[in-house]
Formats: structure tokens, sequence, C-alpha cells
């Protein structure tokens, strides 16, 4: 870790955390050496589980969806993955070394597990057979990866969802009316590996909490729930319970977002926390907070969740595929936890700092807040006073995404930077600042930088970035049906001289055509005519990743100016030779 930024955020904005993150690294360290002495946990009769905690899905649920749950069972069985980059792979098989260490910690987490369990419901003539398979890859998970070797141990993130994946599948394959004695003991004694590990691993890092502190806490409580006989369960259960309701009201925001800057994250910790509510452990205060955080998504998803900051699309439970898809959430969430309407078909979130309004056939994301993570901003992007716009359901301008965590840092960076979003700054500086190295991937400090929403109204929305050094950009929008009007203003200081870049990135497959002063901009069903005032549009290719590790090319636009004025408005092609 490079000096001077250690220095910063050691006197910034990690001050408050530093003496609790020094206590959890001892806590650790001496939690981490007692483990090697505990595994792996012997098998004995005396060690079962429980039965019947967790809630399957609804009878709808399992019309809607059934047929998705058997695809996917079989495909994974199969060996087939065909997502994050990674075409085969089997449990117990060696793991991919060409991909991103997330895609290697997506397969940790064995979601594939509960859809096996489903599958016994749903495909009767086969019960057994589902369920011989789900034993079969948990004892291989066993032999050849045991406690705190490998991969798939590196990260308590996905060994506390791989736990809880394991338990909920156990459950559900029992539920279907298949025994095997002999199994509950070794799962049972398997699982208290995890509740070992991830209880001496856990990710609470002085207060610094983030989504990976709530897997953690999941797994825990699953393992203190499900457990009989294991004589630290109740410890366990009791440690998640009273550390998942303190989590709930530091990550979930007032306004129902989730703090990560990051829809996709909020995805994910909304899953979170309503996969914990099953078990039973918050009051109705707690459940009506984690109804507005799960109406948030439902809300998102209307608007067609519009991307903001890393789109990590994990989640607690995927019983469908490996996609994000959010129907068990909800049909879990609504028998828990009820469904908190909010009023209105926008979303304003501004605890985040984040707008998505819906004009006629345009929706359009404002982003102007926080980096969060408590300063942190592991999962935010460079994207003050940014937008996003669909047209009709198809993306137009788009935020970069995320198409690699550690793998190329290069590459991260730029995806985070503000040159690669629709926004305004000067090409040779950031807005907040992007510690260099491997060591910053997972920081963005905005302690030197001043943001503000002056205005916000269902016409007009007025945004303000200002940073220590005395830049400052303005953007002034003005919503109609199915056009934008925004005023972009940069202004620098008298010794820098700076010229901004105007930066407008396109959805995947726009093509352009331009003109003096303006661009058609065609989609596969709609397009937009764009119109400027001032300076030159230059179009680049770019890289976006519209799911991570999906990588596909497009076009963006850039102008380099301090001021301009510009429209988008839908329009027909047939129009612009008149």
């Amino acid at each position: 870790m490079n000096i001077p930024w250690r220095a910063r955020i050691l006197l910034g904005p990690m001050r408050p955390f530093l003496v609790k993150k020094v206590l959890d690294a001892l806590r650790e360290r001496v939690l981490v050496r007692r483990l090697r002495a505990q595994l792996p946990t012997r098998v004995h009769e005396g060690r079962s589980l429980h039965v019947g905690l967790t809630p399957l899905p609804s009878a709808q649920w399992f019309v809607a969806h059934s047929t998705e749950v058997i695809t996917f069972a079989r495909a994974m069985r199969a060996g087939r993955v065909d997502a994050y980059g990674i075409t085969t792979w089997s449990v117990g098989g060696s793991d991919p070394t060409d991909v991103d260490i997330r895609s290697v910690h997506e397969l940790s987490r064995m979601h594939h597990w509960c859809a096996y369990a489903l599958a016994a419901h749903i495909d009767r003539n086969h019960r057994d057979d589902w369920c011989e398979a789900l034993f079969d890859e948990i004892s291989t998970f066993m032999h050849e990866t045991p406690a705190e070797v490998g991969v798939h141990w590196q990260f308590p993130m996905g060994t506390g969802i791989r736990l809880h994946s394991m338990l909920v599948a156990w459950d559900w394959a029992r539920r279907s009316g298949w025994i095997h004695a002999i199994g509950d003991h070794h799962v049972a004694a398997y699982a208290v590996d995890h509740a070992r590990s991830v209880v001496a691993r856990r990710e609470s890092r002085g207060g610094l909490s983030t989504s990976h502190y709530a897997a953690n806490l999941l797994g825990i409580l699953a393992a203190g729930a499900y457990l009989i006989g294991e004589p630290t369960a109740d410890d366990w259960r009791k440690l998640a319970v009273t550390e998942l309701c303190k989590e709930l009201h530091r990550q979930i925001l007032p306004d129902g977002m989730a703090n990560e800057g990051s829809t996709g994250y909020h995805r994910q910790v909304t899953d979170l926390f309503v996969q914990a509510a099953s078990f039973g452990v918050f009051s109705s205060h707690e459940l009506s907070k984690i109804a507005l955080a799960v109406d948030r998504c439902r809300t998102l998803e209307r608007l067609g969740m519009p991307l903001i900051g890393d789109n990590d699309d994990g989640l607690a439970m995927k019983l469908t595929g490996l996609a994000p898809h959010l129907d068990y959430m909800y049909d879990v969430g609504d028998r828990l936890c009820g469904v908190e309407q909010q009023s209105g078909a926008d979303l304003v979130a501004p605890d985040l700092g984040l707008t998505i309004r819906q004009h006629g056939s345009f929706v359009t994301s404002l982003r102007n807040g926080q980096v969060g993570q408590f300063g942190k901003g592991g999962h935010a992007h460079n994207d003050q006073n940014s937008m996003t716009l669909t047209i009709g359901g198809e993306p137009f301008v788009v935020d970069p995404g995320t198409s690699c965590y550690t793998s190329d840092p290069q590459r991260r960076d730029r995806e985070r930077s503000v040159h690669d979003h629709a926004t305004m700054w000067p090409p040779s500086s950031e807005q907040a600042f992007i510690p260099p190295g491997e060591d910053g991937l997972f920081w963005l400090l905005d302690d030197e930088l001043e943001t503000e929403v002056v205005a916000n109204t269902e016409t007009v929305w007025h945004g303000i970035v200002e940073s220590q050094n005395g830049g400052r950009h303005e953007r002034h929008v003005t919503l109609h049906p199915d056009q934008l009007s925004v005023r972009d203003v940069y202004t620098g200081t008298a010794e820098n001289n700076e010229t901004a870049e105007w930066v407008l990135p396109l959805g995947e497959g726009i093509e352009i055509e331009l003109d003096a002063g303006r661009a058609v901009l065609r989609g596969r069903s709609v397009s937009a005519l764009l119109v400027w005032d001032n300076g030159t549009v230059v179009a680049e290719k770019m890289i976006i990743a519209p799911g991570f590790a999906r990588a596909c090319s497009t076009l963006c636009l850039r102008i380099r100016t301090n001021a301009l004025t510009w429209t988008l408005s839908r329009y027909q092609i047939a129009n612009f030779a008149e």
C-alpha cells in the first residue's frame, strides 16, 4: 500500500474505524490460530440437522419457475456453467485459472445445490437421483476441498453463502421425503467446519462492514439455527442475530437503498437480509425496513435496473441459474416482511444520491451523492453528476459496468474512472481519488469532493460537484416526455486553466450518424437525435460490461469544452434528412 494514501486514509474518513479495526485484526489472528487445531470436525452421531426452517418457494413460484430450475440443475450436474467467462466446471474438478477470481468466487457459493433439492420436489420420479446428486457433490467437496484449504476458502463471504446454500439445500432435500441419516451427520460436521472458519475470519473490519459481513452473518446464523448437538451453535446464533440487527440499520439507508454506492450491490444486500429474515430474527420494525429495500429492488427492476457502480450480480440465493433473478427473494420477502409500497413511479433515493425518472419512453438515472461503505467507496464509481438513459427499454447512455475486479487492475480503474461515465470533468484528473495499484482496487476516497443536489423535481434536476482544488461541474437537466435538455458547465481555477471533457458512453449496438452539431443514435428498435451547441464530437471505441465479466465493444462520444447545452430526443430516422 502506497504510504501517502495510507496516511490519507488513517487521518481522513477511516479514522473513526481504526481502533475497532485493530481489535478485529487481533481477534481474527487469535481465532485463526485456534481454528487450525479444530479442523476438520469429526463426524459423529450426536450431531444432526433440523428440517423445515427455510421456506420452500410458494406454489405460484413453482408454477412459474420449475422448468428453469430443472434446466439449471441439469446443466450444473453436467458441468456446464457458461457464465462469468467459465464454460465448464464440476465440483471436485480443477478450478479455472484464466478468469477473474470473482468468477471462481461465484462457483464457491454452490447455489446450484438448492436447485438440486428443488428438482427433487419438481421431478418426483427422480427424487432420489437428485438428492443423491446433492449428497455426492457435498461429499466430493468435503474430500477434495477440506476446510481452510484452497481458493474456495479464501473468501469468508463465499464460505458463508456456501454454508447457507448447503444447509438450505439439505433441508429442502429432506422435505421431499428423502432420508439419509448418515448424510445428516456428515453435512452437520462440514457445516461446523464452515461456521468455525467464518466466525474466525468474519469481515466486520472495525465496523467498516459491507455486504461481505452480512453474508458471513447469514452463514453463521444458518449454522446456529440448523445444527443439533453442536455445543457452540447457540452462541453462533446469538452472535449472528445481534450483529445482523446492527448491520441492517447500518447497511440499509433511510431511503431504503444499501450503503454500497451500487444498484447491483443493493440487490445483493437486500437478498442477504431477506434470507436472514427466514430464521425469524428481526422485529416488525426491522422487517418493515427490509420491505422498503425489497420495494426499491422492484422499482429498480421496473425501471430497467439502471447500472450504477459495480454491477456484481451476486445474491444469497440463485435457484434458476447464475443470473440475478429476484423472484424467490420477492416470494419470501412478501410473505415474511410484507410489501412496503412507495408513492410515485420514480425512484428518488437522496441518502444514496440516486434519482431515476420515467418520462414518456425515457428512463433517466441521475447520480450525485455518497460513495458508500462509510466513505471507503469499495464498489462505487467516479460517477458524480453522471446519467444513464434507456429509450423504450433499450440502453442508449450507459455506465461502463464492471468486467473484472483483480485480474486486470488497469481495466478495473478505467471502468471506475470519471472519463468512462456520462458526465463532464477535465481529462487530466479524477473526481474522487482512486488509490494506485492493487491495494486500491476497492477504495474510492471522496473526502476532498463536495456533492450537492440543488433541485430535484419531476421535471428538473440540478447537481453540483466540486473538488478541493477548485474544479466545479454543474449539470442542470430538464425532463420532458421522450426528451431531455441538459446544460453542463465546468469552472476551473485561473491557475489550472483546464478544459473539461464531456462524455457520453453509448449502449451496445448503438450506431451513430454524425452531422454538424447533431447526431442520430440508431438503436435496434428506436432512435434518438442528439443536438449540441459547442465543440466537436469525437466518436471512440469503448469497452463496456453490461454484466460482470461480460465485456463488449461500443462507442463513446467526447467533446472538449467547458460549457455545453445539449438535448436528446426520441427521433424518427426518416426525418433526419429534412
